[in-house]
């Protein structure tokens, strides 16, 4: 057995981080399986991202490889690594629900993190415990959020290294509480994606300022289904370092690119910009611009829910009745002959909606119409 371990060594020697990720073998593990608390995992990952894209750090992000989320600095040569198990729980935590094992479970909370600890000894892992929760763990806790192990009672800590000695087989001079850290995470347990948009809207602001106008709830749905998707890739199926980053990493490159793609869509939109001329078209006046651009954002926001409406059922009905060639020939008489229609069609609605908003409605679908026939 110690030769086998040397050899081992001697191997990993000649291996940067990047292989020795991919050579060691992972514990076992059901994440992958089971995706229970994926939502929350997601969430806390991606507000992380966040915070990493405007201190303008490199990082790459893996879920559900080694541990639920693998944190690196690098995406070709990475040098810094994090494990970080993100957990849900009702109650607080307490010392013995992170390091008691059981017939079931034989390797606690503590254990499994610290296994990190010693397969990648060379590398000084980072380790994070990350929760909904709050923790019984320290003498005067203060509401801190964020505290190493080492911080605990000494009581608490002197559990933790039994657990560690017992469950890893780590000695007591290899075991080092300082390098994990527990984190109560901001996010709530039952409203987490209501707390990623909350961060997002604080993101685009800081990063973009009033330069960017992007859909937080199609934002959020866009990198929520990203990492899903990475997550869904097996590890068994991964062979390499590349093959690693490209399946199952979500790095800065791939958050920007999709801040990119829905911002590429979002030019392909009507707004306010491709719907004033043809306003002025129709004769309006200033003061009729000024109170139109206001009832148009609001159309836009209206139309952008993702959800039924007075506005999107006029909007259906206002594309069905589409025609080019009219809207060219005549645009006032078009708007007019259209207005009429739809309120023919949907008296309901007739009613619902003010003159103006259906203006713009109908303005909008003839945007839309043309956009699509450019692409």
């Amino acid at each position: 057995m110690l030769l086998r371990e040397s050899i081992e060594l001697n191997i990993r020697e000649y291996m940067g981080l990047a292989e020795t990720l991919v050579s060691i073998p992972q514990s076992e593990r059901g994440g992958e399986i089971a995706q229970r608390g994926f939502d929350y995992q997601t969430c806390w990952a991606l507000s992380q991202m966040l915070e990493y894209e405007l201190d303008e750090k490199n990082y790459v992000f893996i879920f559900e490889y080694h541990d639920d989320v693998l944190i690196l600095d690098d995406e070709v040569s990475p040098t810094q690594l994090t494990f970080a198990q993100v957990k849900t729980r009702e109650k607080h935590w307490t010392a013995s629900t992170l390091s008691n094992s059981t017939k079931k479970n034989p390797i606690s909370i503590i254990g499994k993190l610290f296994i990190h600890q010693k397969n990648f000894a060379e590398y000084s892992p980072k380790l994070l415990f990350v929760t909904n929760a709050s923790f019984n763990l320290c003498e005067e806790n203060g509401g801190k959020s964020c505290f190493g192990a080492n911080e605990v009672k000494v009581e608490y800590q002197t559990s933790f290294k039994k657990a560690i000695k017992d469950q890893v087989k780590l000695d007591d001079s290899s075991i080092d509480l300082s390098v994990m850290r527990f984190v109560q995470s901001s996010l709530s347990l039952d409203d987490h994606i209501t707390h990623l948009k909350g961060k997002l809207c604080d993101f685009l602001s800081k990063k973009f300022g009033d330069s960017i106008s992007l859909s937080v709830n199609a934002l959020a749905s866009l990198l929520e289904q990203a990492c899903r998707e990475k997550s869904k890739v097996k590890s068994a199926d991964i062979i390499n370092f590349p093959e690693l980053i490209s399946r199952k990493g979500f790095s800065s490159e791939a958050l920007n690119g999709v801040l990119d793609s829905l911002n590429a869509s979002n030019s392909l939109k009507p707004d306010w910009d491709k719907a004033s001329p043809l306003f002025n078209d129709l004769g309006k006046t200033s003061l009729q611009l000024i109170i139109l651009q206001a009832m148009f954002s609001q159309v836009c926001i209206d139309l952008n829910q993702n959800k039924k409406n007075p506005s999107t059922v006029y909007l259906e009905y206002a594309i069905s009745l589409y025609d080019e060639a009219n809207a060219h020939s005549d645009l006032k008489l078009y708007l007019t002959e259209t207005m009429y229609k739809i309120d023919a069609l949907c008296p309901d609605y007739a009613l619902t909606l003010k003159s103006g908003k259906k203006e713009c409605i109908v303005i909008y679908s003839i945007i839309q119409k043309l956009l699509e026939g450019g692409e």
